[in-house]
C-alpha cells in the first residue's frame, strides 16, 4: 500500500467559554478548553472521519465534491489558505492509504 496526503485546514474560534475547531473541507467540527486541544480534538475527530469515509467507499467521491486533492508525494509548494479574520488557522496534512 503507498501512501499519499491530503491538505486540510482547521479553524479555531471562541465560543463563550470554549474553543470551537471546524476543518472547512470536510466539515468535521470538534471543541476544547484551550486552543491547542480544539486542534488536538479536531485532529483526532478529521481522522476518525477520513477512516470512515474509506471503510464505506466514499473517499473518492467526497473529496471530488469538495475539492479536496490527493497529494503523492508529499506537496512541495507552501500551503497558503486564507485566513478569515478573528479566527485562528492551521493547515494540516493526513496520510492516506492509496491502491498502487
Amino acid at each position: 500500500m503507498v501512501h499519499a496526503f491530503v491538505v486540510l485546514t482547521e479553524i479555531v474560534e471562541k465560543e463563550g467559554d470554549q474553543f470551537v475547531s471546524i476543518c472547512r473541507e470536510l466539515g468535521t467540527a470538534s471543541c476544547g478548553d484551550t486552543i491547542e486541544e480544539a486542534f488536538s480534538n479536531l485532529e483526532e475527530a478529521i481522522e476518525v472521519h477520513l477512516e470512515a469515509l474509506k471503510e464505506t467507499g466514499e473517499r473518492e467521491r467526497v473529496f471530488s465534491e469538495r475539492g479536496i486533492e490527493i497529494h503523492s508525494p508529499f506537496p512541495t509548494e507552501p500551503i497558503h489558505p486564507p485566513i478569515p479574520l478573528g479566527k485562528v488557522i492551521k493547515a494540516t496534512t493526513h496520510q492516506i492509504p492509496v491502491p498502487v
